[in-house]
C-alpha cells in the first residue's frame, strides 16, 4: 500500500516511539538485574525473553501500522528511537528506579524487624521452658536408647542359646 509523505512521516515518528518503548522495556530488565541477584543462566534467559518480545512487538507494529510491509526507514526509526532513548534518559530512569526499589527494600526490612519484635519477645519468654522440656525429652530418649540396646543384647543372647539347643 502506498503511503503519503505525511503518512510516512507519522510512521517514522511512531517507529521512533516503538524503539524508545523497547529501550524502556530493556531498562525494566536492567533494573531487575541490579536489584536482585541473577545467575548467568538467568541473565541469558532474560536476554532471550527480551529479544523475542522486542522482535514480536516490532513485527506486530509493522504488521498493523505498516500493513505488513517492511520499510527500511521504519526499521531505521526503531533503531534510532532505541539508540536515542538509551543515550539520553535510560541511565537516569535506571538510577531512579533502582534507588526507589532499594529504598522500598530497606523500608520493608525495617517493617519486618518491627513486626517480629513481639514474636522474638514471646520466644525469649518461652525459650527456658522449651529448653527444659527438650532436655527432659532428650534424657528420656537416651534412657530409651540404652533400654533398647540392652533388650537387643538380651534377645540376641537368648536367640543364640535357642539356636544352640535346636
Amino acid at each position: 500500500m502506498i503511503l503519503s509523505m505525511a503518512g510516512q512521516a507519522w510512521l517514522f515518528l511512531s517507529t521512533l516511539m516503538v524503539g524508545a518503548a523497547i529501550g524502556l522495556f530493556y531498562d525494566v530488565f536492567r533494573i531487575f538485574r541490579k536489584t536482585a541477584r541473577h545467575s548467568t543462566l538467568a541473565v541469558q534467559l532474560e536476554d532471550l525473553l527480551f529479544w523475542v518480545a522486542a522482535t514480536g512487538l516490532t513485527f506486530y507494529y509493522m504488521l498493523h501500522r505498516n500493513y505488513g510491509e517492511i520499510r527500511v526507514f521504519a526499521v531505521v526509526g526503531v533503531g534510532i528511537g532505541l539508540t536515542l532513548y538509551l543515550a539520553t534518559i535510560s541511565r537516569l530512569v535506571v538510577k531512579i528506579f533502582v534507588e526507589i526499589i532499594n529504598y522500598i527494600k530497606k523500608v520493608v526490612a525495617v517493617a519486618v524487624k518491627i513486626i517480629l519484635i513481639p514474636l522474638k519477645l514471646v520466644l525469649s519468654w518461652l525459650r527456658p521452658p522449651i529448653a527444659k522440656v527438650y532436655a527432659a525429652a532428650h534424657k528420656q530418649g537416651m534412657r530409651a536408647k540404652r533400654f533398647c540396646k540392652q533388650k537387643a543384647r538380651k534377645t540376641a543372647r537368648e536367640w543364640g542359646i535357642m539356636r544352640k539347643k535346636v
